[in-house]
């Protein structure tokens, strides 16, 4: 029964145009924010290289939180469609 559940959701998703724009939104700030000097997330420039470690932890948490209002959208909505 979970399997056919979350066969269902995962083929609902696939399908929902939610899915597509935030992976496309996510992605493109993800390249822009190392590969241009004008976007910084979590991070300083100047004199610290892009891969050192502490530029990489906190790249990685703001795209976490980022993630999560994501997961939130998607939860939200399985949740309407069930109430």
């Amino acid at each position: 029964m979970l399997r056919a559940i979350s066969l269902f959701e995962i083929r609902y998703y696939l399908r929902h145009p939610l899915l597509y724009g935030t992976t496309l939104l996510l992605g493109l700030m993800t390249f822009g924010a190392m590969t241009s000097d004008s976007i910084v997330l979590g991070g300083s420039i100047g004199n610290v290289h892009r891969n050192a470690p502490i530029v990489i932890i906190q790249f990685m948490t703001v795209m976490t939180i980022l993630g999560m209002f994501v997961v939130t959208a998607f939860v939200a909505s399985s949740a309407y469609r069930d109430f």
